[in-house]
């Protein structure tokens, strides 16, 4: 069996293949979890080994931080990290974009062309959202693995790689596998080692260390003063589920670092689903037959009160400007 001979060409779907880059807010893996603590414990001695590992996890959760954490530690590092999104392929180019293909293998094929296998020969493949390839696909995918060689798309010829394979899926792999969207034999194939990695809202200790990172990262990025959440603020990204996890609060502080004047980033800067939340939990009961004037008082009296008098905020809750609430609370002499 010939090895890969070189061959490093652009692939069809760039948006769903990343190979040897690194952003700088995926370097390291910022926690003060216990249960980030242990998968960094872990990472060290997988990394040691060629077993193939399985990161389950939501979507943001910082499944692809761990992956290339566990590529870095071991005796890969430098050789070519390669990320494939699956669920960003087209299910009729998938196999072209792992594989490759021959010389006029198809129509428009002119030249030959490496897939994903051998741009990650001595390194790591990393298969994002495994769960979403096409079953046919993933037996070509167990059929690689366990062989360590394919056929390029009209080939004829087996090429020999050495590829360490990391999956991942937001999805819950027991449910997957019982309505077919993971083969057992894959997922047994894949899962010598499973990690998990939790979610934001289990881990809401992180969320001050990842804000002071991702605003160190954008500052530098926009060429900005460096920026924080006040307590207040942070009380209040502490308080919401977060399902877009980690990328919800990059995204987030991103916004503020282009929208939010002040250094000093307070609850009122934020997005109303973040402030809202702040009185969710205590319901106001107004009797039937009272008074809309008076319903509207009690109702901004309540939310400023739980507020802590804090008129920003309370102001970005009910969705008024700072001005109409003092104008209220001086109708209402409490000001």
């Amino acid at each position: 069996m010939p090895p890969i001979d070189g061959v490093v060409t652009a692939v069809q779907n760039p948006e769903a293949i990343t190979a040897g880059v690194q952003s700088p807010e995926m370097q390291p893996l910022i926690s003060a979890s216990p249960a980030i603590d242990e998968i960094r414990s872990r990472i060290g001695l997988i990394a040691r080994s060629e077993a193939s590992v399985l990161i389950t996890g939501e979507s943001g959760s910082g499944k692809e931080v761990v992956a290339r954490m566990i590529h870095r530690a071991g005796q890969r590092a430098r050789y070519p990290f390669v990320a494939v999104n699956c669920a960003a392929m087209p299910r009729e180019v998938i196999d072209n974009e792992l594989f490759g293909h021959e010389r006029e293998a198809f129509t428009g094929a002119a030249s030959k062309r490496a897939g994903c296998f051998e741009l990650a020969h001595r390194g790591t493949l990393f298969l994002d959202e495994i769960t979403e390839m096409p079953p046919q696909s993933q037996a070509k995918l167990l059929r690689a693995i366990e062989s360590k060689s394919f056929r390029r798309l009209g080939g004829k010829e087996e090429v020999s790689v050495d590829v360490r394979i990391v999956a991942a899926t937001n999805r819950d792999v027991r449910h997957a596998l019982k309505g077919g969207d993971l083969r057992e034999d894959l997922y047994y194939r894949l899962s010598v080692i499973e990690l998990h990695v939790p979610p934001l809202r289990d881990r809401k200790e992180d969320i001050p260390l990842l804000a002071g990172h991702f605003f160190r990262i954008f500052a530098e990025k926009y060429g900005s003063a460096q920026k924080q959440f006040s307590p207040q603020a942070l009380e209040a990204l502490q308080s919401y589920p977060w399902p877009g996890n980690i990328r919800e609060l990059k995204n987030l502080v991103e916004r503020t670092v282009l929208v939010c004047p002040d250094l000093n980033v307070d609850a009122s800067h934020l997005p109303e689903r973040f402030v809202a939340r702040q009185v969710q939990e205590d319901a106001l009961r107004i009797p039937l037959g009272t008074s809309l004037e008076e319903c509207s008082r009690l109702l901004i009296l309540r939310t400023l009160d739980l507020c802590d008098g804090n008129k920003s905020k309370a102001a970005a809750i009910l969705g008024i400007s700072r001005k109409a609430l003092y104008d209220r609370l001086r109708s209402y002499r409490a000001v």
